[in-house]
């Protein structure tokens, strides 16, 4: 899996892993605009750099087994992460992608809902080709499988 360092132009390679008490410190709260201390009721992971320790975004996430699905409840890059002069892209495109992954190892068929703020639904539709699904985007199976390879490729093992 790689993110695109923009400044240079290339890309570096960056993992997911579960988040860790220790990586919610002041300087996370001063670099993303949620309080993610609040999301200890769902898993939450990290993005970042392979073998670096700066977490570049952050995603929380609900099994609904009865619904045979994954829900991302929470999504976001780091500040310096965002808009026209950001350092990093790819970022939620690997997160959503990973999401992907584990409700395909988890039986689910790739089935990933969210609920977007407002603002965001048409990009999400557009760059991820989520569809609506009542006050939900989703992803079906096939999208899920175009998402995984894009943003993850091949070689990448969820554990």
């Amino acid at each position: 899996m790689q993110v695109f360092y923009v400044p240079r132009r290339q890309f570096k390679k960056a993992e997911i892993s579960l988040i860790k008490q220790r990586d919610l410190t002041g300087s996370l709260r001063k670099r993303f605009g949620f309080d993610w201390t609040k999301e200890e009721n769902y898993d939450v992971y990290k993005i970042t750099l392979a073998g670096h320790r700066t977490i570049l975004g952050l995603m929380s996430l609900e099994v609904i087994e009865q619904e045979s699905r994954i829900e991302i409840k929470l999504l976001e890059s780091a500040k310096e992460n965002i808009g026209k002069k950001k350092m990093f892209d790819r970022i939620p495109g690997c997160l959503i992608a990973f999401a992907c992954k584990l409700s395909v190892k988890k039986g689910f068929e790739g089935f990933v809902s969210l609920r977007p703020k407002t603002a965001l639904v048409a990009h999400y539709i557009k760059k991820y080709q989520l569809f609506r699904m009542g006050n939900h985007l989703a992803i079906n199976k096939n999208n899920a499988l175009v998402l995984i390879q894009k943003y993850l490729g091949n070689d990448y093992e969820i554990n």
